[in-house]
């Protein structure tokens, strides 16, 4: 079924399916701060254990669905860059989690969709908007709520500056992404992602602490299983079928999800303060992914 606004043949029935795999997405990539910060494991490890199972359980996928594996001569320098933003994207991500906790890693990270119309214009030549340069200092407003105490220092600064570089990668992928998926298919995509993101930190496995106990193993394996590779297929199968502004949406719930998860399981409550810096962040967010109105 067709998603496209105006068409009459979507019936709330037949979007149920599409918005409950981009919910349950959406949870999935929210629940992954919430393990980085609930375990001893380095985000090396981490990231090292999430790539690998997530590239063998999308290339499993593609295999299933008969999808063609192979990658232009043309294409590969642009998978090995998506490898190497993704691995960089996901370390930074855990370790500022690990660093400042669940709430200012993620509200932090997503900023992603500011860097994305910033960086944009130097991609597809699209105009720059003033009301894009207006919520960067509105942004960084907000993530100055966000840090406890009055005094800025690089203890505070620590955690918000590693999402901050966690977001700007993430929105490097999606524009460098854009140009991939026009040629192969996402899974396709994802799967090569992944596998050279391994590959690229095996390195900085050699003195890496490795999961000893059942609980960490467990969280290895949801953290690649299902929080990875279950998460990036149902995304993917859920922006099908909806609007690109209604996927987009979800954007702002991982977040929520993420922050109300560490707040069930982990009793991280955030402060009056920080909620409101993440409100002005996740509203200037909104407002830089609006289009135009005509």
């Amino acid at each position: 079924m067709s998603a496209t606004p105006g068409a009459s043949t979507v019936t709330p029935s037949s979007a149920l399916a599409p918005h409950l795999q981009l919910h349950v997405a959406t949870l999935l990539f929210g629940i992954a701060g919430v393990i980085g910060r609930a375990t001893s494991l380095s985000p090396f490890t981490l990231v090292e254990a999430r790539a690998s199972l997530a590239a063998f359980a999308l290339i499993y996928v593609a295999w299933i669905r008969k999808l063609p594996l192979g990658v232009e001569l043309a294409h590969r320098l642009w998978f090995v860059m998506l490898g190497l933003l993704l691995a960089f994207h996901w370390y930074s991500f855990f370790h500022a989690i690990q660093l400042s906790g669940v709430t200012i890693g993620l509200l932090s990270f997503s900023s992603f969709p500011i860097f994305v119309v910033l960086l944009a214009p130097y991609v597809d030549r699209s105009r720059m908007r003033k009301r894009d340069l207006i919520l960067v200092p509105v942004m960084l407003i907000g993530l100055r709520l966000m840090l406890p105490g009055s005094d800025i220092d690089l203890h505070n600064l620590a955690g918000p500056l590693w999402g901050l570089a966690s977001g700007l990668t993430f929105a490097i992928m999606q524009i460098v992404g854009r140009v991939l998926v026009k040629h192969h298919s996402p899974i396709k995509v994802s799967a090569y992602q992944n596998a050279i993101a391994a590959l690229v930190l095996l390195p900085f496995m050699v003195h890496a602490v490795l999961p000893e106990t059942g609980i960490e193993l467990g969280e290895i394996l949801f953290l690649g299983l299902f929080c990875t590779a279950l998460a990036h297929t149902l995304f993917i199968s859920g922006m099908r079928s909806v609007t690109a502004q209604t996927a987009s949406m979800f954007t702002y719930l991982e977040p929520v999800y993420g922050i109300g998860m560490a707040a069930l399981l982990l009793h991280e409550i955030p402060s009056v303060q920080t909620l409101s810096g993440g409100v002005i962040i996740l509203a200037s967010v909104f407002l830089a992914s609006r289009p135009d109105e005509r």
